[in-house]
């Protein structure tokens, strides 16, 4: 496969294979690799880049860039996706300016509520994942931790929920990334994407 590169493990003679991932989907390619499917993996996988380029391309060029930020404090720590993480990578693709660009880790750092708060305090918008029976509620968001609401994205109501209790994220991002590229732009840029709902993120009722 192009692009691929092998080699064989020490005291073995068996091939490994491997590539620094641009995308998790690519994981599809390696899968159809071994199990004989190869141009039919490559065939999916283009379609799937061709798509999350598209998207891209829509707002590549956009000036007015929303601030944002994500996800929840676990007990007294919020792990807070670094710069060069799929998230924050997936956000400066969908045209937002993410508030911790400057994190230049590819994973999540442990940071206080307090220094998540300073910096984030002023973002145009908040993106949560979670895990429930319903839906969250601003007024579960609340509940759960009371400064929280002193977040401007929380005062004038534009956090978004992914409830992934009752929506495949985990299951469906890893292989569709432009499926959740698109989600993202319609929050961030709905002149661009126009159609009604997300797959994912809804925003959050009262």
């Amino acid at each position: 496969m192009v692009g691929w590169t092998s080699w064989t493990f020490p005291s073995s003679n068996v091939p490994i294979i491997w590539k620094p991932l641009r995308w998790r989907a690519e994981w599809v390619r390696f899968y159809g690799l071994l199990f004989g499917k190869a141009a039919e993996a490559d065939s999916l996988f283009a379609r799937v880049e061709a798509d999350y380029l598209r998207w891209a391309a829509k707002v590549a060029d956009m000036e007015d860039k929303p601030t944002v930020f994500a996800d929840l404090k676990s007990g007294a720590t919020w792990y807070v996706p670094g710069g060069r993480s799929t998230v924050g990578r997936t956000f400066a693709d969908a045209g937002a300016d993410y508030v911790f660009s400057d994190l230049k880790n590819s994973g999540s750092s442990p940071l206080s509520f307090e220094t998540v708060y300073e910096k984030a305090k002023d973002a145009d918008i908040w993106l949560i994942k979670y895990n429930m029976p319903e839906d969250k509620t601003y007024r579960d968001l609340k509940n759960d931790y009371a400064p929280y609401a002193g977040f401007r994205a929380f005062r004038e109501r534009r956090v978004y929920g992914c409830n992934t209790g009752r929506v495949p994220y985990y299951e469906e991002t890893p292989f569709h990334p432009e499926w959740l590229l698109e989600d993202l732009i319609k929050i961030f840029h709905p002149d661009v994407a126009k159609a009604e709902g997300g797959r994912y993120f809804r925003k959050l009722a009262d």
